[in-house]
């Protein structure tokens, strides 16, 4: 399994389930529904297909869903129709545009009354552009800069600008209801513009009752990168989301704001994502690019938790290449280059989680660890520990949350008490062949500051 985790957004182009139960094979520990297409019925078939995914390949699998947020898109499209650069169409105050008047809806009335001529409206991650050339009584007219395909619900971002919309509409707090009954174990929230943001949905997760469901930030504003240090701090975990990123700065910058997300969520403890265009190719192509294969292993290198495809598995040809493509470019990658980490831990806790991976790495042991709440796996995790290390918990949603974390084999274990715990799931991986004869084995577990478990274990044949 790459230590660096597979994560895959569901769509058309997976809809089946044994195209999911495929992906897992292939290496996909968490699946992604994006809240902004769709509807519940559609979700529910994608959530019942993921979790007989689970039954079938034996292991837990992350379930995270996106809230849309304060983010801009488009209404629907009656049909999809192409633009030729040079030529004119016509953005109108509408849920539901019609193709024949070569109509772009925006339902955001404090959005449309706030464009002027000269604008750059960007969608389709920045792929298509246009300018603001005239603003009438009835429409705003958009001159395109690209050729492009008019389609629903694609995101808008009008460059150098930010809008005050509200971080949460009414279509958001259904969706995140959704989400909590359903049995999410992430929710992504879309365009944070500071901490405050994470924190308000972290309270309406937690006045919900389900404290263990975890809230992902992608970075995706000008604000955010302005407030990275305090969103990633109220954070559970952090999203690059490069699509977004890249029509809100010059292309030209992403790397260094990718590098830069990265190192600043691991050196705060946070896990870390990447996402977007990873394999973009493959949407239409079943071989990736070189230069698709570089960025992947460069992320990989960084040091990420995971790395999410999302058009290349949801409405892509080529979902299972992609995802196989994607494990080959991981596993080569942690094969041969030095992967970035960060030691330096304060509360002793992560300095008891510290001592047990640096005494695995000394003695080239396998760490295992059973964990009820998965403190401790998180802070493993997040020391990228170059020895194998498997996690036992009781708890399927803890596994679940677990299951997206850098290096983290993952087992749900019954258990009454810590001891017990530890024992069945060191013999639960001798029965896997996880662990075989002739292995040296550290398993260890820790309850608060001052209880902590060490044991040292040669696997012997019985």
């Amino acid at each position: 399994m790459c230590r660096a985790k597979l994560i895959a957004s569901l769509g058309p182009s997976t809809a089946g389930q044994d195209v999911v139960i495929t992906l897992c094979r292939e290496g996909v520990v968490g699946f992604r529904i994006n809240f902004a297409h769709g509807d519940e019925t559609l979700w529910r078939s994608m959530v019942d297909n993921i979790l007989k995914a689970e039954s079938f390949v034996g292991r837990p699998l992350t379930l995270i869903g996106d809230l849309r947020g304060p983010s801009i898109r488009l209404g629907d499209v009656d049909n999809p129709y192409s633009v030729m650069r040079g030529e004119v169409v016509n953005l109108v105050l509408k849920d539901v545009g019609l193709s024949g008047k070569r109509e772009v809806p925006l339902p955001l009335n404090d959005v449309y009354n706030k464009l002027e001529v000269g604008d750059t409206v960007l969608m389709n991650d920045g792929k298509i552009r246009f300018r603001v050339s005239d603003i009438l009584r009835d429409r705003v007219e958009l001159i395109a800069l690209t050729d492009a395909v008019i389609s629903s619900r694609k995101t808008l971002v009008v460059a150098n600008k930010e809008f005050n919309l509200p971080l949460l509409r009414e279509k958001d707090i259904s969706d995140l209801n959704f989400a909590l009954t359903m049995g999410f174990n992430y929710i992504g929230l879309s365009y944070v513009r500071r901490g405050m943001d994470v924190k308000i949905v972290k309270d309406m997760i937690r006045r919900s009752g389900r404290d263990n469901v975890r809230v992902i930030a992608k970075i995706e504003t000008r604000s955010a990168v302005e407030n990275l240090d305090e969103i990633i701090e109220a954070a559970d975990a952090v999203l690059v989301a490069r699509g977004d990123l890249g029509m809100n700065f010059g292309l030209e910058e992403i790397p260094y704001l990718q590098k830069k997300i990265i190192s600043k969520s691991l050196e705060l403890g946070k896990p870390v994502i990447v996402a977007t265009q990873l394999l973009e190719s493959m949407i239409e192509n079943p071989i990736p690019t070189r230069a698709e294969v570089v960025d992947v292993s460069t992320a990989v290198s960084d040091g990420v938790d995971a790395l999410m495809l999302t058009g290349e598995t949801a409405i892509g040809k080529y979902p299972v290449e992609a995802v196989r493509w994607l494990r080959k470019v991981v596993e080569a990658t942690e094969d041969r280059l030095v992967i970035s980490k960060f030691r330096d831990v304060k509360s002793l806790s992560a300095k008891f989680a510290k001592g047990i991976t640096e005494l695995a790495e000394d003695i080239n042991a396998k760490l295992v660890v059973f964990s009820i709440y998965g403190n401790t796996p998180r802070i493993v995790a997040l020391l990228r520990p170059s020895v194998d290390f498997y996690v036992g918990t009781p708890n399927i949603d803890v596994a679940r949350s677990l299951s997206i974390l850098w290096g983290l084999r993952v087992y749900q274990v019954s258990a009454s008490n810590y001891d017990e715990g530890l024992e069945l799931t060191y013999e639960l991986l001798k029965k896997k062949e996880e662990i075989r004869l002739g292995d040296l084995i550290i398993l260890a577990y820790g309850l608060k500051e001052y209880e902590q478990a060490i044991k040292l274990r040669r696997v012997g044949s019985s």
